[in-house]
């Protein structure tokens, strides 16, 4: 009797472990991108954003993976391999009763790498350097260049090593971490190493940027570092005004190089009761910059000076910051549009901090106070009324553009909207002409009156673009593509041959059917 009671709770846990062989099935292959081999312990992940399924499997010798078992349903894969850059498969595959998908494919690009040797001035390795990178990108209507987080140190023979990377230009900058030379008490050092660009330089202006490829592995990108000695200084005193004596604030002031060389004019506080300064800097030109440190409301001063000697008396006015307001109007007088809600982001130039400010019933709004005098970037403006598009932006009265413009005085913004706005709706395929769900849209301007928009693609490989400015457009499907690369002119001159030019006239929709640029088309 327990013999057979055992025998039948084996044969019972057997059963259970083997997949339901009418339940439904997904296959498919991982593939490298660059040249098609199949890529073996590769980590595939199956999700079912609905119904929180989340599955793990690994490829075999082939590339292949298996999920068996599954319940109907929309299913979405991913994978992820050391030495390639992971890749979600952007279609959702659906799948009946007892349906099975044999041909599912992931192709999973090569990372990039970079690597080199930090040298010294007489080109003998220096080891524990730190090697920071910048990658090119293009936000706020210009190219810029954006710093990795990665910050990798040389080994015993000077090597770093940046892997991970995806394709673009990068810059390379090393420091070193050793403690400087200074054996003579009361004696600063007078000679030593300062940060320097691949492969010699002290800026990024003079800089030699380094291109890499998809799946490109660069090598020998050298950097040498050479020592510098720190030129005399010379005194900068002045004073500060626009504080009211015997008060308790205090005012920072600093002298800062305008072209980025290796000495910085340091900084100190001017206090109470003549707010004088006097600063030690090298010679040469920089930005004297003061604000309130404590004690009293926001107030900032700027200029600049040409430091060859001893300068005495310069005198650094603050003033307060600007008091900012903004307004949301509509050109068609008589028209009756709902202004409240418009939300409103932008960004200093030299911060990625992003404010938002939305619209009262009114169509006002309030910028937080106090605003930092500075070059601002609008980044962009949502929730506008249904049938509207932004016709104008000023600041004083005066036209501004989205990705440069300047607050130093307290004044007002205008966003002027019309109301004949037009819309473009379309759908998406891939080269065998099937709907391609999961790509993106960028819509680009071709007047300079709008910015540039990117919109997602549904599961049906439809899309739709409202709110239309009147005028010409070009218009790029992508598969994937970088947030920072889409918005460059210069990138987008390598895909010409795939936009679709199209014109909206006022209160006008045009349909547009694209072809997606795939990833593996992509330069």
């Amino acid at each position: 009797m327990k013999y057979f009671l055992l025998a039948g709770f084996v044969s019972a846990c057997t059963l259970a472990a083997q997949p339901n062989p009418g339940a439904a099935s997904i296959e498919g292959h991982v593939l490298s991108s660059l040249t098609g081999a199949p890529l073996r312990k590769a980590t595939v992940v199956l999700t079912a954003p609905t119904s929180q399924i989340r599955l793990v499997a690994d490829t075999d010798a082939e590339g292949r993976f298996q999920f068996l078992g599954l319940p109907p349903g929309t299913y979405r894969l991913s994978a992820s391999r050391t030495g390639f850059l992971d890749r979600p498969n952007r279609r959702p595959i659906p799948l009946a009763a007892n349906g099975q998908v044999t041909d599912a494919e992931i192709r999973l690009p090569p990372q990039s790498v970079i690597t080199g040797h930090v040298l010294d001035e007489d080109g003998e390795p220096v080891d524990r350097a730190r090697v920071g990178a910048f990658k090119q990108v293009y936000r706020n209507g210009s190219r810029q260049w954006d710093r990795l987080n990665t910050v990798p140190e040389t080994n015993d023979t000077g090597e770093y090593r940046f892997s991970n990377l995806t394709p673009g230009r990068y810059l390379l900058r090393a420091y070193n971490t050793r403690p400087q030379i200074d054996n003579r008490y009361g004696n600063p050092p007078k000679m030593f190493y300062v940060p320097a660009y691949y492969p010699d330089a002290l800026s990024q202006e003079r800089a030699l940027p380094v291109a890499v490829g998809v799946g490109a592995e660069v090598r020998g990108i050298d950097i040498r570092l050479f020592k510098l000695a720190r030129p005399p200084s010379v005194r900068v005193r002045g004073r500060v005004t626009g504080v009211p004596p015997d008060s308790p604030i205090d005012v920072s002031v600093s002298l800062l190089p305008t072209d980025g060389g290796p000495f910085d004019g340091g900084s100190t506080l001017a206090r109470s009761p003549d707010y004088a300064f006097d600063l030690s800097v090298p010679p040469g030109q920089y930005k004297i910059f003061g604000q309130v440190y404590s004690g009293g409301p926001e107030a900032y001063g700027t200029g600049v000076l040409t430091v060859t000697g001893d300068v005495a008396g310069v005198v650094l006015a603050l003033n307060p910051a600007p008091d900012v307001t903004g307004r949301i109007s509509l050109a068609e007088s008589g028209a009756k549009v709902n202004l409240q809600g418009v939300r409103v982001a932008l960004t200093r130039l030299s911060s990625s901090l992003v404010s938002e400010l939305r619209s009262d019933a009114a169509g006002k709004f309030v910028f937080p106070k106090p605003v930092s005098p500075g070059h601002y970037s609008i980044v962009n403006v949502r929730s506008i009324p249904d049938g509207c598009f932004i016709r104008e932006l000023k600041f004083g009265g005066k036209e501004i553009s989205w990705n440069d413009f300047e607050i130093s005085a307290s004044s007002q913004m205008e966003i002027i909207l019309g109301n004949t706005a037009g819309k473009i709706a379309g759908s998406v395929s891939d080269t065998d002409g099937k709907p391609f769900p999961g790509s993106s849209v960028t819509l680009i301007p071709q007047d300079g009156k709008s910015r540039p928009v990117r919109q997602a693609v549904d599961d049906d490989g439809n899309f739709q673009f409202t709110g239309v400015r009147p005028g010409k457009y070009k218009l790029f499907a992508w598969e994937e593509v970088d947030d920072d690369l889409w918005q460059d002119p210069e990138f987008r001159k390598n895909y010409e041959s795939w936009a679709s030019e199209i014109t909206v006239g006022p209160s006008e929709t045009q349909n547009a059917q694209l072809r997606a640029i795939a990833v593996d088309a992509m330069k």
